[in-house]
């Protein structure tokens, strides 16, 4: 018996909703997919014990590496908490030397360093990073991480592209070349200081205006369209880092990442200002762009769907230190070009020129720059890491980066709340010994499971390519009810072998999540549906499914509007036992049946028969199983175009005839390069005219006996006798 639990979370502008039931499943048959390796080291931690890591150096820079777990106090919250535990974490690759108090105590412990990693994440923001300024600073940046591999250090290289996508140029390596490679593949942007060129045309104010109080429209128009780009930015950037995050977050240890960027933006753009403009509503128009919005569509990062930018930021960094995420930010670009324009044959974008009657600051972009850089420096301060910016970038990471990733303390304690509470909470870090400064993260999120799965839909939704560790099928298909009514009809072929029975055998039950993720392609309106499969693995059922590739599972929504032609469709399925995670992307092309004038195939589907004791109303889908009543029999989706020779299969087609109901004689041949083209035979079981809709529902049996091994397209063909027309359309499929 399986049984399940349906939860809703939809954007607040979307009226409508999945009620997801329990579907009847049957066997599936189709090639084995190769499944992807799960290419991330899962580990398991004790939730309630929360683990420090701290840097600790001398006057002198130095790392102090004597220090005891009497030399530490740590508060959460402002209360003092026992130190549980102490550790001091040893990188250092063979043949490097310990301060020699180190190797006298023996404080560094085998078991730890034994299995510690030397892993090192670099994210190139190409969001915010000028092309050429990164082209040119490519070689340093290569020479410094090379010298991490030369101590023994594997690298991953990212990139947050342009569209606010993510990519792996290279997956962790300590190949020299491989990761030169990589970070040649970086891009940068062209747009970036492009979009801020504009606030460099000159301001057109009449000396009435001035007068009054009242802008330029003109001047008004320009620093709306700069503030609308940088917001798009600061959305598509934070976006990206949460997907990031929730890519490298499992992850054991502490997780050191370089971050290339020219500047993180701020949309709190009232901060560029020294005093009051002389135009009171301006700041009215600052007020309503210093809000946005990141594609978080459960609502774990943010309670609205706007928030302000510096609240935005600040939760990213809480679920950095959640994580144990340490940033060290690298800004490739020369802050004095901004300063100083005219000493630089780059000077773009150029000095903003402004009457002296409107009080700004002398360069407005100089202090937009300012803020960038600052929220680097935020970023990396407060998950425990270093800004390098300046002239000395370079020669501080070879100084501060390579001594933070060879050794450090791991401290632990017990937080006093027995269970997850979902809140933030503050950690402070002491220590006693004078003369010591330390680095720490400062606090967590006590995070509930519901919220870690919800972060983890949410970063598969923005970003699916990055989670393909489990190989499904999965459709859904926009089954019409009226012209600009559809039923969300989906269906899933699960792994048998690698998914469902390739865990323990003696398990007796299993728990899948899935979530689909439904978005029309401009990001402007859709919704969202999660569902738990609970799998109850008896000895019969594993037997039933000793022999099969795939189980079919299937769904549907309640009647709905779609109203634009496609739709971006993501489902993703989440093995809680091992964590693995697979995501299946899905172009939804919905019929837009009022523009239609001619005759014409809405949907052509594969299934297969079913006798039924269930007599429903026919071409209605079951709220119980999800399957299709036609009239004494159910119809019940394939997972796949692929079928056995001989297998028995089913068509069901939804014909669009604008005029009237004819009476059309259908044709079905299959076709390949090998047999050249042959025609199938064909039983109509029973069909269905739709009035309100101009629909023909009509499902047919189709006979495959004979066909050999191969790939095919199936040509359907509906020929109306009356004035010889004839509808078409074409369908792939495997016989196996």
């Amino acid at each position: 018996m399986i049984k399940k639990e349906v939860t809703y979370k939809m954007k607040k502008f979307i009226p409508f909703f999945f009620i997801f039931i329990l579907l009847f499943f049957s066997l599936l048959y189709g090639d084995k997919k190769q499944e992807i390796s799960h290419q991330f080291e899962k580990h398991k931690v004790t939730v309630r014990l929360v683990l420090v890591d701290v840097i600790a150096i001398d006057e002198d820079g130095n790392t102090v590496a004597d220090l005891t777990k009497e030399d530490f106090e740590i508060y959460e919250d402002r209360k003092k908490v026992p130190v549980n535990s102490l550790d001091f974490i040893n990188l250092q690759i063979l043949g490097e030397k310990l301060p020699e108090k180190v190797r006298e105590e023996k404080l560094v412990r085998p078991s730890i360093e034994k299995f510690r990693k030397r892993r090192f994440f670099v994210i190139f923001d190409s969001i915010n990073t000028i092309k050429r300024m990164l082209d040119r600073s490519k070689p340093r940046i290569i020479e410094k991480l090379i010298s991490l591999v030369k101590l023994g250090r594997e690298i991953m290289v990212i990139e947050m592209g342009e569209k606010g996508d993510i990519q792996i140029l290279q997956p962790l390596t300590s190949n020299e070349d491989l990761i030169a490679q990589a970070i040649n593949k970086a891009s940068g942007s062209i747009w970036v200081e492009k979009s801020a060129d504009i606030l460099s045309i000159p301001n057109i104010v009449r000396i009435d205006e001035i007068k009054s109080g009242m802008p330029s429209k003109y001047r008004k128009s320009v620093r709306e369209i700069y503030q609308s780009e940088t917001r798009h930015r600061f959305e598509k950037s934070l976006t990206s880092l949460l997907s990031i995050m929730n890519v490298i977050k499992d992850y054991p240890g502490r997780k050191s990442v370089l971050l290339v960027s020219s500047g993180f933006p701020s949309i709190s753009f009232e901060r560029i200002y020294s005093g009051k403009t002389p135009f009171e509503d301006n700041i009215a128009i600052i007020s309503q762009v210093a809000a946005a919005k990141i594609k978080d569509p459960f609502k774990v990062l943010q309670k609205d769907k706007y928030r302000g930018g510096d609240e935005i930021f600040e939760d990213l960094i809480h679920f950095a230190n959640s994580y144990n995420i340490t940033f060290y930010t690298l800004d490739p670009d020369s802050y004095l070009r901004y300063v100083l324009p005219d000493i630089s044959y780059d000077n773009y974008p150029r000095q903003i020129s402004k009457p002296d009657d409107l009080r700004f600051v002398e360069d407005e972009f100089a202090d937009i720059k300012k803020i960038e850089l600052s929220n680097l420096k935020i970023l990396a301060e407060d998950t425990g890491g270093i800004s390098l910016q300046g002239m000395k970038k370079y020669d501080n990471f070879q100084k501060y980066v390579n001594r933070d990733l060879t050794s450090y303390y791991e401290l632990s304690y017990y937080p006093r709340r027995k269970k997850a509470d979902g809140k933030y909470h503050k950690i402070r870090v002491k220590v006693k010994r004078p003369g010591v400064k330390i680095r720490f993260r400062k606090g967590y999120y006590d995070y509930k499971l519901s919220q870690i799965e919800s972060l983890l839909f949410a970063s598969t939704s923005a970003n699916p390519g990055l989670f393909q560790q489990i190989s499904f099928q999965a459709r859904a298909i926009p089954f019409v009810r009226t012209r600009d009514k559809f039923i969300l009809w989906m269906n899933m072929a699960l792994p048998v072998q690698k998914l469902i029975l390739g865990s323990d055998p003696s398990k007796e039950s299993k728990i899948l999540k899935v979530n689909i993720w439904v978005d029309d392609q401009k990001g402007q309106e859709g919704f969202n549906a999660q569902l738990n499969i609970p799998l109850a693995l008896t000895s019969a059922l594993r037997q039933k499914l000793r022999n099969a590739e795939y189980l079919g599972y299937s769904t549907c929504s309640n009647e709905i509007k779609l109203k634009q032609d496609k739709y971006n469709v993501i489902f993703t399925l989440y093995d809680e036992e091992s964590g693995r995670v697979g995501t299946v992307v899905q172009t939804l092309e919905v019929p837009i049946l009022k523009e239609e004038s001619e005759a014409k195939i809405v949907n052509a589907i594969f299934g297969r028969m079913m006798s039924s004791k269930e007599d429903g109303r026919s071409f209605t889908i079951s709220q119980k199983d999800g399957a299709l009543q036609v009239a004494n029999q159910k119809f019940y989706l394939k997972g796949s175009n692929q079928f056995r020779s001989g297998e028995n299969v089913s068509l069901f087609l939804q014909v669009y005839i604008p005029q009237r109901n004819v009476e059309f004689e259908p044709q079905f041949f299959i076709h390949n390069d090998k047999i050249g083209k042959e025609q199938i035979p064909a039983e109509k079981v029973t069909e269905s005219w739709n009035k309100k809709a101009k629909i023909l529902n009509i499902v047919f049996n189709l006979n495959f006996m004979n066909i050999i091994k191969g790939k095919y397209s199936l040509r359907i063909g509906l020929v109306d006798p009356s004035n010889e027309r004839k509808i078409e359309k074409e369908l792939m499929l495997k016989i196996i």
